[in-house]
C-alpha cells in the first residue's frame, strides 16, 4: 500500500462515527407549474459534518448550491479526503401536466491551490457520479429500475499546475430518456450524486481544493399522456383494429 493510500485510510477511518452518519434533510422545493419538483432533498458525509452543500435555491428545472465548506486540504506529506452525498426524489409539478424526465445534469466548479516544493505527488482532484433510479413510468408507479451511472472528474499537479486559488470546474449528465424502451418515459425518479475532493501533498508543499458551485439542472419533455389517456388511447387501438378485421 502507498503512503498516500495509507494516509488516506488513516484519515477516513479517523472521523468520529456521530460525523460520517449525519444527515440534513432540506425537504422538498415549491410547486411552481409547469416545472418539476424536488422532494427529500438530503445531504450526507461519509468523511466530514455536514453541512458541505448547504440549502439549495430552486428554480424552474433545477436547484442551485453555494457551498462554503465542501474542502479537502493537505500539508507536510499529509492527505485529506471530503466525501459527500446529495440524495433527491424528481418528479412533475402538480397540475403542470405529467412531463417525461429527459435528462438530469450537474455542473460543479471551484477553485485549488498547489503551492511549495514538490514533485507530481502533490495534487488535488474533484470528482462526481450521478445514479438514477426510475419510480414512475407514464404516471405509474413501477418497480425500481436502475439506469447506467455518469461520472466526471479533474486532476491537477503541483508540476504541472502551480499557482493560488486556480479555477476548476466540470459537469456531466445522465440521460433517463435514452435508457428507457421507446415510448417508457420516466415521470418520477430517485437521484443519488456522490463528490469527492482530494488534496494529497508532500514535504514543505501544500495542496487545497474547494467546491464554491454546485448546480443541478432537469430537462423534461411535455406532454406525456397520463393513464387515463392510454387507456383511451388502447380503446381506441382496440376498435381500430376490430373495423378492419371486419372489412376483410
Amino acid at each position: 500500500m502507498s503512503r498516500v493510500v495509507m494516509v488516506l485510510a488513516v484519515i477516513i477511518f479517523a472521523v468520529p462515527l456521530a460525523s460520517r452518519a449525519a444527515v440534513i434533510n432540506y425537504g422538498n422545493s415549491p410547486d411552481v407549474p409547469p416545472g418539476i419538483t424536488f422532494t427529500n432533498v438530503m445531504e450526507s458525509s461519509g468523511t466530514d459534518p455536514v453541512p458541505l452543500y448547504g440549502p439549495p435555491s430552486y428554480f424552474t428545472t433545477g436547484m442551485d448550491f453555494d457551498p462554503t465548506g465542501f474542502v479537502a486540504s493537505a500539508t507536510d506529506a499529509a492527505g485529506d479526503i471530503t466525501d459527500g452525498q446529495l440524495n433527491f426524489g424528481v418528479g412533475d409539478t402538480p397540475g403542470g401536466g405529467v412531463r417525461a424526465i429527459n435528462t438530469i445534469s450537474l455542473f460543479e466548479a471551484g477553485d485549488f491551490t498547489l503551492a511549495g516544493v514538490g514533485t507530481v505527488a502533490t495534487q488535488a482532484f474533484a470528482g462526481a457520479i450521478i445514479r438514477v433510479t426510475v419510480t414512475e413510468i407514464n404516471g405509474v408507479a413501477v418497480a425500481p429500475v436502475v439506469l447506467a451511472p455518469s461520472n466526471a472528474s479533474i486532476g491537477f499537479n503541483l508540476i504541472s499546475n502551480p499557482g493560488i486559488v486556480q479555477p476548476w470546474s466540470l459537469g456531466t449528465t445522465i440521460n433517463v430518456d435514452a435508457q428507457l424502451p421507446v415510448g417508457q418515459d420516466a415521470t418520477k425518479v430517485e437521484v443519488s450524486i456522490d463528490n469527492q475532493l482530494i488534496a494529497n501533498s508532500e514535504a514543505a508543499s501544500l495542496a487545497f481544493m474547494a467546491k464554491k458551485e454546485f448546480i443541478i439542472n432537469v430537462s423534461t419533455i411535455p406532454g406525456v399522456p397520463e393513464p387515463a389517456s392510454f387507456a383511451l388511447f388502447a380503446a381506441a387501438g382496440a376498435v381500430a383494429c376490430l373495423g378492419r378485421r371486419r372489412r376483410m
